[in-house]
């Protein structure tokens, strides 16, 4: 994005409702140098491509333009992993604050 509009456009990426978050990220080459990341989670891809380009026609309605790169990473279904916390921790953790 343009120097020096990365808060404002942060701003304006972050304002769509589908986003579950949207933050400014100093990456380097392998990523094209990006400053603003924005993700959504869904299932259906065509709708998320459909709000992206919604995203897309607002910057361009904002007048913010320059965008080198812009790309969709789809990953599908997410995995979950397994607590780093102990059961036994955890147990133990409640019971001391009263809530087992």
């Amino acid at each position: 994005m343009p120097a020096g509009r990365e808060v404002e456009t942060g701003g304006e990426v972050g304002r769509h409702h589908i986003l579950t978050h949207c933050y400014w990220r100093e990456a380097g080459p392998e990523f094209r140098n990006v400053n603003i990341m924005a993700v959504a989670h869904g299932t259906d891809k065509r709708l998320l491509l459909e709000h992206k380009a919604a995203i897309d026609e607002h910057l361009r309605a904002c007048e913010i333009f320059g965008f080198l790169h812009k790309r969709v990473f789809w990953v599908g279904a997410a995995r979950s992993s397994r607590p780093k916390i102990s059961p036994r921790v955890i147990t133990k953790w409640l019971s001391e604050q009263g809530k087992s």
